[in-house]
């Protein structure tokens, strides 16, 4: 087992914060940052190795975000920093400061914005500006420090991101640490090591670091998508506390389109449907499979700079995502390790799709390069185009039969045969065309047989999906394990939902639909819900009783059933009871004889494919 990574220490004494906490600011300003001479807000004082951005004291703590001093308007036009900006393809700035801080250190302030400079002067240029104001050796809430957090996560996605505060030690490696928390679920004790190698002198006092573990307590319970009584924090949780959870984690857009509807189930639902109507991959796949790429070689940045400080870096398993350090973050070292290894000896991903994606690490990092523009290294070391593996190439499309190698082979003559052998072959070939089985079918064209392949691969899948969502027994124990690898991987490994997206078994993805709606601690539909449903159908729409999230959730289930059915309308009862049974935990008998849920459930589920396919026709479902 790997020792654990030492508890960082603070850089200030206990004596020392207390004194700055009661000494007034201007004579901070005049006596222990210089006044008007601030080291900190000009070059003077530092080496060009200590100016990742010229004129401002600034580092490289990733390689996607930039700590640094906080700039002046002077700098700003002195050393053309928003120039340097665009240079660097810093699209973010976020300025971790109050207003009227360190008033007496440097120029004076802004009058319009409290700072250092205007807030104006880079949003003129096309660069986002944040501010999350914290105390100076201070910090703020755990929600003021998680919403920060996810705006930095966004940034990320849209191009490199400077963070400052007045030094753009403190207050800024605390961001930084807690950003690499959430990101990489990498332990505090690393995040504070590694943020401290790239920016020395980062996170001060003892209230930042507490602020980096307890900011990583309060995101660990948050991240378990299925309960698991091998995790501390893996007790079993109701349909409104996961999305109080989701809430706290998801942003942007993600965060406004499921505000009511939980990520893992609104995931599991398009890929059963992506399925059914054989669509190409989802753009959640592209986009998580990027995701992981980033993560892997952040994680890799960091595990390498430990190492190279003799510190006890997070050790992974050869194509493994996980980290034994990362698991929690309040308990021993390796607390899950002893349960992992009963799985990991059981792991089998020969039937499935998994092997495509587990990565090795030398492969990931020396044969795939977000460099070499979504190409990737063959085995014959040429470079070819980066595809999703889950989608045939048209060479894959095609059937194959012996009757159709003996035409094609039959058919083309060589061109250096004698006219002898090529009558031969003109004979050969009218032999094969007229002696053809009358049991293959007639094509007039490549593009024809084509099309009627995927037809009837369409209508294979359609199947396939909905004999397992039908399913009434249970799952086999193959099925089982697999359900168990990806449950356990999206609930300790930040590579997770890249490691759910490539799954194209019909049979686990809908075992895992129904293993995390009878795993949550209530029903989704209690008997008092049950009852105002079927009291006020037809009357009314009956899921305007529902709360809001309930109505939300038993939408996106009816939207995957409604297409499933539309596909194999003979498999329509079958789900809608399996459906029910997971949504209600009510007995198979009881669910036969009571059959106002299941019919009231059917209108409302034709009534919204209706409507999301002919809106003309229909009035929309109050979802």
């Amino acid at each position: 087992m790997t020792p654990q990574v030492p508890v960082p220490r603070p850089s200030y004494s206990q004596a020392r914060e207390r004194l700055v906490k009661a000494i007034p600011s201007k004579i901070i300003c005049l006596f222990a940052c210089g006044g008007r001479d601030c080291q900190y807000e000009g070059p003077a004082c530092w080496s060009t190795s200590q100016q990742a951005i010229k004129g401002v004291f600034s580092s490289w703590v990733t390689d996607d975000i930039i700590a640094l001093a906080r700039p002046s308007t002077y700098l700003i036009k002195r050393y053309c920093i928003i120039d340097q900006f665009k240079q660097l393809n810093i699209k973010s700035i976020i300025n971790m400061q109050l207003p009227g801080e360190h008033a007496h250190c440097g120029p004076p302030l802004d009058p319009g914005s409290g700072f250092t400079y205007s807030p104006q002067i880079f949003m003129d240029s096309q660069i986002y500006f944040y501010n999350f104001g914290m105390s100076d050796f201070g910090v703020s809430s755990l929600e003021g420090m998680l919403d920060a957090v996810k705006v930095l996560a966004f940034s990320v996605q849209e191009g490199k991101v400077a963070v400052h505060c007045h030094a753009g030690l403190g207050r800024t490696g605390v961001l930084i640490a807690c950003y690499l928390v959430y990101t990489c679920r990498i332990s505090a004790s690393e995040a504070v090591h590694y943020v401290r190698i790239k920016r020395p002198r980062s996170i001060q006092t003892r209230s930042q670091i507490n602020l980096v573990f307890d900011f990583a307590r309060l995101v660990g319970p948050q991240l378990a998508q299925y309960p698991c009584l091998n995790m501390r924090h893996g007790s079993s949780f109701s349909l409104r506390q996961y999305l109080l959870r989701q809430a706290l984690l998801l942003h942007g857009d993600e965060a406004r389109t499921l505000k009511h509807t939980p990520k893992i189930l609104h995931v599991l639902c398009s890929m059963l449907i992506a399925l059914t109507q054989g669509a190409p991959s989802l753009p959640e796949v592209q986009r998580e499979l990027e995701k992981r790429l980033k993560i892997l070689t952040l994680k890799k940045a960091v595990k390498v700079t430990l190492l190279k400080r003799n510190l006890p870096a997070l050790k992974e398993r050869r194509g493994s995502c996980r980290a034994y350090s990362c698991e929690s973050w309040d308990e021993p070292f390796g607390f899950l390790e002893r349960k992992r290894d009963v799985l990991l000896n059981k792991r089998s991903y020969s039937d499935s799709d998994l092997s495509k994606i587990t990565i090795t690490e030398d492969f990931m990092f020396s044969c795939y390069s977000p460099k070499s523009g979504g190409h990737h290294k063959l085995s014959n070391g040429e470079i070819g185009p980066l595809k999703d593996q889950r989608i045939p190439t048209e060479s894959q499309k095609i059937p194959h039969t012996p009757m159709a190698d003996q035409c094609n082979e039959t058919s083309i003559p060589n061109p250096t045969s004698t006219p002898h052998t090529q009558h031969e072959t003109v004979n050969k070939k009218t032999k094969c065309t007229t002696k053809k089985p009358q049991a293959y079918l007639k094509y007039s064209s490549n593009i024809e047989l084509r099309l009627d392949y995927h037809t009837s691969v369409q209508s294979s899948l359609s199947r396939a999906v909905a004999e397992a969502m039908a399913q009434q027994r249970l799952p086999l124990d193959t099925v089982l394990r697999k359900a168990a690898v990806l449950q356990e991987e999206l609930n300790l490994s930040e590579c997770g939902w890249a490691t759910l997206v490539m799954e194209t078994d019909p049979d686990v993805l809908s075992t895992l639909l129904w293993i995390w709606l009878e795993k949550l601690k209530d029903p989704v539909l209690n008997k008092e819900d049950i009852e105002r449903l079927t009291s006020t159908w037809p009357v009314q729409n009956p899921l305007i009783s529902l709360q809001k999230y309930q109505r939300h959730t038993i939408c996106c289930l009816l939207d995957c059933v409604g297409h499933v059915a539309v596909q194999c309308p003979q498999f329509e009862h079958a789900i809608l009871q399996r459906l029910i049974r997971a949504l209600t935990r009510r007995p198979p008998e009881e669910i036969e004889r009571n059959n106002i849920l299941s019919r009231v459930l059917r209108a409302t589920m034709r009534e919204q494919y209706l409507h999301n396919h002919y809106p003309n026709t229909t009035t929309p479902s109050k979802c």
